[in-house]
């Protein structure tokens, strides 16, 4: 039975800020740089000491050029 409101935890929802560096083709510096800028195109949550990127966002970037934390997946 798969139960939609239970998580899969074997699958991580999150790549570190170099592994989504890898996925956009750019350095990890680069990214590095972007994000210490507040210029990385997607929007990045840091825990701890670590930057993560949501599968989602950077999905939703790839696919339609926009990842903002609020947009809408219906559209206005």
């Amino acid at each position: 039975m798969n139960d939609p409101t239970r998580i899969d935890m074997n699958a991580c929802a999150t790549l570190s800020l170099a592994d989504a560096a890898l996925v956009l083709g750019i350095h990890r510096s680069t990214a590095s740089e972007l994000y210490r800028r507040g210029e990385f195109p997607l929007p990045v949550l840091q825990i701890g000491h670590r930057c993560r990127v949501t599968k989602i966002h950077l999905e939703r970037f790839l696919l339609g050029g926009t990842a903002d934390a609020d947009a809408s997946d219906g559209g206005a």
